[in-house]
């Protein structure tokens, strides 16, 4: 049967049986005339059809129709209010309610509804004073119990809300709910005796369910109670010995009681339960990272290692590992287990991150193409990778891929002028190894406006020049700046000296170099070999041919320094 066809009969069958009555409960008024009775009826019926089958701004255009007929209709006001709620107009929604209310008094019904939709308004006393009236008028009914109880809850009235609750306690029983929220209500109130009192009610009710156990250890060392606590966490492994929280329980217990030997026992005991939540225990783990003792570091380790055993297909487990590794300086590890992370689960945006920065770190460029270009496969619009496939392929003499996504990346950057900075230094750097100085000269110029304190940059660029022997006012000012960055610094206190030497300012360039072997330059082939160019300009041959062949002592591969040292000569071609 269609279903508006059987909801038509229905209340046709209601408006029949009804037709001597007053329509809407004895409260409506003087009873209508048969035709005014029979219009009310027909426009109640379709009304009501229209909000069921949810065309509400009709239904409720015919509702007010029908109050038209028979203003006091309370059954039409409750209709109307249903509507208004829907349609969240809380004001018309409650009037309309009330004046259902209003009209049949002894209809549970209406109460309900406007109880409701008081408290869905955020008018909880009067709510609260329904429920409560509607609770006594019907005791034995315990949903109205709990209503009244959330009210008194809302209102933070806990005492009252707990009577409430023990009066449901004697309607239903002792119940899992109940106890919980009296407990909850308990300590709240600082009364965690009563508290405890519930949970080994409901132990006693059910002396083989293992969480009431550890609910109730925790309340007792909560307490201070820490042997009744002990006695119920190890009744918790009496009765489910695989229990995956309880190791944990006891790994914090023996770990507040500085019993370091037990607690990690629990605590390994718990990371090889694989059904153990394994986010707890990469939790625990990120404690193990804080650390600088090795005693604690190689539990970490242990920790992790058992880690991958119980959770061999979670990416998770080597994330975790890797970091153990990591933070122990074991980068060759740190990487397998990165990548075995991701191998499980590649959309691991950090952990991508990690293994191109390790891989860049450790000098493994051929790695680094390979995955740099995965992650660029998996986030075609984050930069980093671009810039780490870029980079490698300059150090492979790839210099054009290099470029090309250099260009593609740097496009992808947004307001980090540092990072959009490197991508312009590196380009720069792929152009000056193809010997096409002017573009090289650009991309250095660009990088230096969005960073302009870039020590290395700063550097390379004025070393690049005078070994051109271009624009070397403009290199003697960016290596001066770049000494000031970075004061001490052997490889650019050299470069300033041969800025300055290739001004022939020797007198200046031996002033530098001076302060590069200061510093270290001893052990610098081309420091030492500079100090003798500069020397020779200076007069001192004897200083020059001393530090020349001290140069190549120290290793020094230069072209012409042998043919310096036979001949007592500068030679630079």
């Amino acid at each position: 049967m269609n279903r508006i066809v059987y909801i038509i009969l229905i209340l046709s069958f209601f408006s029949s049986c009804s037709s001597k009555k007053k329509l809407g409960g004895k409260s409506e008024g003087n009873q209508l005339s048969q035709k005014k009775e029979n219009e009310f009826s027909s426009n109640l019926i379709e009304a009501t059809t229209q909000k069921i089958i949810g065309n509400y701004d009709l239904a409720q255009e015919l509702f007010l129709e029908g109050l038209k007929i028979e203003p006091k209709s309370a059954v039409t006001y409750f209709e109307l209010s249903g509507i208004y709620d829907y349609k969240k107009e809380g004001n018309s929604a409650v009037g309309s309610a009330e004046k259902a209310v209003e009209l049949n008094q002894e209809n549970d019904w209406y109460k309900t509804n406007l109880a409701v939709i008081y408290q869905k308004y955020g008018m909880y006393e009067k709510s609260l004073a329904l429920y409560k009236d509607l609770s006594e008028k019907h005791p034995e009914k315990h949903e109205y119990l709990f209503i009244l109880a959330e009210n008194y809850l809302i209102l933070e009235r806990k005492e009252e809300a707990l009577v409430v609750y023990d009066k449901i306690q004697n309607l239903v029983g002792n119940s899992e709910e109940l106890a919980m929220q009296k407990q909850n209500l308990y300590l709240q109130l600082g009364e965690i005796d009563k508290a405890i009192l519930e949970i080994e009610n409901l132990v006693k009710d059910q002396p083989r369910n293992a969480a009431y156990y550890g609910l109730l250890a925790e309340l007792y060392e909560e307490k201070g109670a820490s042997e009744k606590s002990l006695a119920l966490y190890k009744k918790v492994l009496e009765i489910e010995p695989d229990n995956e929280n309880i190791r944990f329980a006891l790994y914090a217990y023996y770990k507040d009681k500085g019993e370091v030997e037990k607690s990690f026992y629990e605590l390994t005991k718990a990371f090889e339960n694989p059904n153990a939540p394994i986010d707890t225990k990469v939790q625990i783990l990120l404690g193990y990272l804080k650390t600088e003792i090795p005693e604690v570091k190689e539990q970490g380790e242990t920790l992790a290692e058992i880690l991958v055993q119980a959770h061999p297909n979670d990416s998770k487990s080597y994330t975790a590992i890797a970091e153990i590794y990591l933070q122990q300086e074991k980068n060759t590890e740190a990487l397998k287990a990165y990548k075995k992370s991701v191998s499980l689960d590649g959309n691991q945006y950090l952990v991508w991150n990690q293994i191109v920065f390790l891989e860049a770190d450790m000098l493994l460029y051929d790695s680094l193409i390979v995955d740099s270009e995965k992650a660029i496969g998996l986030f075609p619009t984050q930069p980093l990778y671009y810039f780490f496939s870029g980079l490698a392929r300059i150090q492979k003499g790839d210099y054009d891929q290099a470029i090309e996504s250099l260009n593609i990346g740097k496009e992808l950057v947004l307001e980090n002028n540092q990072m959009l900075s490197e991508f312009y230094q590196r380009l720069g750097d792929a152009y000056h190894s193809k010997k096409e100085h002017a573009l090289s000269d650009e991309n250095y110029d660009q990088s230096l406006v969005l960073y302009p304190q870039n020590a290395s940059l700063l550097n390379n660029y004025s070393y690049y020049l005078s070994e051109r022997e271009e624009q070397l006012e403009k290199a003697e000012e960016m290596t001066k700046l770049a000494n000031q960055l970075s004061p001490q610094n052997t490889n650019f206190l050299d470069t300033y000296a041969w800025v300055l030497f290739k001004q022939k300012k020797y007198i200046e360039a031996e002033e530098q170099l001076d302060k590069a072997l200061l510093y270290g330059g001893n052990n610098s082939s081309v420091v030492l070999e500079h100090y003798g160019d500069v020397n020779f300009f200076l007069g001192n041959i004897p200083i020059a041919v001393e530090y020349w062949k001290k140069a190549q002592e120290k290793g020094s591969k230069s072209e012409f320094l042998e043919q310096k040292i036979k001949t007592k000569q500068y030679v630079n071609n």
